[in-house]
């Protein structure tokens, strides 16, 4: 089946948030046959193509997820690919705003919103300790989880 719904995670410097609901909500989408979502993620920040943070990649590889690649900035071209774009924070939110014109802004939604129907931002484990780390990985595995619950009740359709 081919891919005609793309989500997209945005975070600050797409090294730990961001990859990680992307790995980790890819392989739950292919455990569940729904083949037709495809998943990436970007940072809000360009600090160069850097490896994904060690940490998380070490407490990924833990969890049974395989956290690969390199950062990627956010641009115009690829928010305009997404057909919703879930941030872990408003900063994030922000940003995006910024540089994706005000007719998809309704595309743009909280990842605590998306996937826990709550308000809340999914903190940064960048540079904090193991337990910081995993308790973030813990929260983005069960969102995902649960988005794909969502998804598979009533599966998303691509705007038009």
């Amino acid at each position: 089946m081919a891919t005609n719904y793309n989500v997209c995670f945005v975070c600050t410097g797409n090294a730990c948030r961001s990859p990680f609901a992307e790995c980790v909500l890819r392989q739950l989408l292919a455990d569940a046959g729904m083949e037709n979502i495809g998943v990436f993620s970007v940072g809000t920040h360009s600090w160069g193509a850097n490896p994904r943070d060690a940490v998380m990649v070490a407490i990924a590889k833990e969890m049974g997820y395989e956290l690969t690649g390199t950062t990627t900035v956010m641009t115009n071209e690829r928010l305009k690919a997404a057909d919703v774009i879930i941030a872990f924070d408003q900063y994030h939110r922000d940003a995006i705003t910024k540089e994706l014109d005000y007719a998809r802004w309704s595309r743009i939604v909280l990842f605590d919103r998306a996937a826990f129907d709550a308000d809340g931002y999914v903190e940064d484990p960048h540079y904090q300790s193991d337990q910081v780390y995993r308790r973030v990985a813990e929260h983005i595995e069960d969102g995902c989880k649960r988005l794909v619950a969502k998804w598979r009740n009533s599966p998303p359709a691509a705007e038009g």
